[in-house]
């Protein structure tokens, strides 16, 4: 299999309009916090906590599969994981969502990996020859 590569950057993929918000959103929320608390500090605290919160929204994130598996790159991490891990993997709209459960379980979203691409149908069938696959 041909290695492939790919990179998400949702705050350049998504609309102006739902960036412009989320700025918003955080700019009051850091005002009431330094306004509430009567301190510049917090607001700043407030500022950073919520941006590194957002941190996958904001910054890019680096995807690269292979025949052993997949590799998730965000600022400094650097996570690799193998296809053995993985039984199921379902298509979504703005990525794929892989399982370690061959069934839809409940424990799916604290155990999963969802990969995010504008293409996921070209991800999804080449995750789909090395992982036994099916939809939820």
């Amino acid at each position: 299999m041909q290695t492939k590569t790919w990179v998400s950057h949702p705050l350049k993929e998504e609309s102006k309009k739902k960036s412009t918000l989320l700025f918003l959103a955080i700019l009051s929320v850091t005002l009431i916090a330094g306004w509430s608390f009567e301190s510049v500090i917090f607001a700043l605290l407030s500022l950073v906590l919520l941006t590194a919160s957002m941190s996958h929204y904001f910054f890019s994130t680096h995807y690269n599969i292979d025949e052993n598996g997949f590799t998730v790159s965000h600022l400094v991490t650097n996570r690799q994981y193998l296809w053995a891990d993985f039984h199921r993997a379902v298509l979504h709209p703005d990525g794929i969502f892989l399982s370690p459960f061959a069934k839809p379980h409940r424990l799916d979203s604290f155990r999963g990996q969802f990969l995010k691409s504008s293409n996921p149908q070209e991800i999804y069938n080449a995750i789909n020859q090395h992982i036994q696959t099916g939809s939820a």
